[in-house]
């Protein structure tokens, strides 16, 4: 919380505003930021926990549960959320296949990620792909 008194021209008290910023930290989790970090860095890489975990010094069971914790997901679904990002931005370039842009990001086109597109974004990847281009 922050107070921040206004001021007229005189310098005269008008009022104090209040400023409540809620906003979600990792309180100061270097784990969780190096994490993510790691991930953010190495999405086209086969997602390894054992791997991740050995970079923050945890074991897997207790780095994914305060990775949990902490940014509301586990490590999976975050790099499942990355994979995402980079599909979507990949699917409006049109000079590409469906497939190919699935193989740039490194994933099979008729795997699991495929219906967790459709699940999260309520439409196929060539839906989406439509929809982007048609603007």
């Amino acid at each position: 919380m922050t107070a921040l008194p206004i001021r007229d021209s005189n310098n005269k008290l008008l009022f104090i505003v209040f400023i409540f910023i809620t906003s979600r930290y990792y309180q100061d989790r270097e784990e969780i930021i190096k994490g993510k970090e790691y991930i953010d860095n190495h999405w086209q890489e086969e997602f390894d926990i054992d791997k991740l975990a050995g970079i923050v010094h945890m074991s897997r069971y207790h780095y994914t549960r305060l990775f949990k914790q902490h940014a509301g997901m586990t490590p999976y679904n975050y790099y499942q959320e990355v994979k995402i990002g980079k599909l979507k931005e990949k699917l409006c370039d049109t000079d590409l296949s469906i497939t190919q842009v699935f193989e740039e990001c490194g994933v099979d086109y008729n795997g699991n990620l495929a219906k967790k597109f459709k699940e999260k974004l309520g439409m196929t990847p060539s839906q989406y792909r439509t929809m982007m281009t048609q603007k």
